[in-house]
């Protein structure tokens, strides 16, 4: 998560001194200005880091991560629904400010409500009155302690947002988009790259026997293969109905609502499909490295040299992969 973070932050880091940076730095020579750019970002991004570690680590401590992360998530929907469907493509130069004051105030209301209802949801309150949170006195989680916390957060931070100065300089003129759509994918490369029974070893040893292992492990590899498939579908839609919905004045959002999701929905349905088949003929593999499962229920036949109720199992495996191959089939069918 804090490398995560530091990319994104390190990045936009480029806007932050752009602003900053006096007109004597900005006619710089390029060099320079690439330099005093890595000093900034480091600087910057080493002392940014520190704090998000202590607050996160601390938010985490009290139960509180999930409430603050539904809250800005559910603020920005709100904002951004607000602004990319109701305010106009062009407001009248005397109500932009009103528009901003709306978005903000939408952004409260929605952050307000998403953090109530988690931190009623998850118990936080009733955790910390029975004293199960914070869980340690010595602040820290899973053996980390918050001052090594904050210094690696800071050093990570001072290396990426140092980099990534570097790259931009003094000048905001640096590819955002392009550079998280080649770190995703990267990432989702990465990780579709292991095997999921690998990972069943990997989240067998994490956090034990059982179906948990398994579902985690085949979330995690679904994740990045789905995640290549739907993003190649959204790149190769046509681009017609793009076009005309923009030519009517539509904004970012209503492009995405009425130009291409109508066009990725059933490649969507049948990918999440055919994916849904895999995991279910996986899961059975899963099970014999402790994922849980009737993998693990076989497995246990087999050592047992009951070989009658191994069969049983093989039978039952086979008649639930056959009808669920049958059943997406005939969704795919329907959908296209």
């Amino acid at each position: 998560m804090p490398i995560i973070a530091g990319v994104v932050t390190g990045i936009s880091l480029s806007n932050v001194a752009s602003q900053v940076a006096t007109v004597p730095l900005r006619t710089l020579p390029k060099t320079l200005q690439h330099i005093m750019g890595s000093i900034l970002g480091a600087l910057v991004g080493a002392i940014l880091f520190a704090v998000l570690a202590y607050l996160g680590m601390s938010a985490a401590l009290f139960g509180l991560l999930v409430p603050i992360a539904a809250a800005i998530i559910a603020g920005n929907i709100l904002s951004i629904i607000y602004t990319q469907m109701v305010t106009p493509p062009n407001p009248p130069p005397n109500r932009p400010r009103a528009h901003v004051m709306i978005a903000s105030g939408l952004f409260w209301i929605g952050a307000v409500i998403a953090f109530v209802l988690a931190f009623n949801t998850l118990n936080v309150g009733r955790a910390l009155v029975d004293g199960t949170l914070p869980p340690t006195t010595t602040s820290s989680i899973l053996g980390v302690e918050l001052f090594t916390y904050m210094v690696t957060s800071a050093g990570v931070g001072f290396v990426l947002c140092g980099i990534a100065g570097a790259l931009v300089g003094t000048n905001s003129n640096f590819a955002l988009g392009s550079t998280l759509y080649n770190l995703s994918r990267t990432a989702l490369n990465t990780i579709r790259s292991i095997e999921p029974l690998i990972m069943g070893l990997v989240f067998v040893v994490w956090v034990g026997i059982g179906p948990f292992a398994g579902v985690l492990a085949l979330t995690l590899h679904s994740i990045a293969a789905l995640g290549k498939l739907y993003s190649e579908q959204v790149e190769n839609i046509d681009p017609g109905p793009v076009e005309a919905i923009q030519s009517t004045g539509a904004g970012w959002l209503q492009t995405v609502v009425f130009a291409v999701i109508p066009q990725i929905i059933p490649p969507y349905i049948a990918f999440t499909m055919y994916r849904w088949d895999i995991n279910v003929r996986m899961s059975t593999i899963i099970g014999f490295v402790g994922g849980g499962g009737i993998g693990l229920l076989l497995q246990q036949q087999i050592n047992l040299l009951r070989y009658r109720d191994a069969g049983v199992a093989v039978l039952a495996i086979a008649i639930v992969v056959s009808f669920l191959d049958y059943t997406s089939a005939y969704i795919r069918e329907r959908l296209t």
